[in-house]
């Protein structure tokens, strides 16, 4: 009976060794370095698409959304459609 427990913990032991090397390998990996990678780039792009270049940053429910499906700043849409606005 002690030979099953002791052979249970160790398993255990085992596989959390196997899950704490797999997940600091994702980490260190040319792999995991790619994920991050992408993450970040997303996350960039997403801030960029947000950004008009003359009011800043907007929020993403205050964008107008053109037909062709581009994003535009509020304050460019309100002069574009009712002219210069000072």
């Amino acid at each position: 009976m002690t030979v099953i427990i002791i052979e249970s913990v160790l398993f255990i032991a085992l596989l959390a060794v196997g899950g704490a090397f797999v997940a600091t390998a994702f980490g260190i990996t040319p792999w995991g370095r790619r994920l991050r990678q992408t993450a970040n780039r997303r996350r960039i792009d997403k801030q960029a698409e947000l950004t008009c270049p003359l009011h800043g940053l907007q929020r993403e429910e205050d964008l107008v959304r053109l037909p062709t499906g581009e994003p535009l700043c509020p304050k460019c849409y309100e002069e574009a459609v009712h002219g210069h606005i000072g």
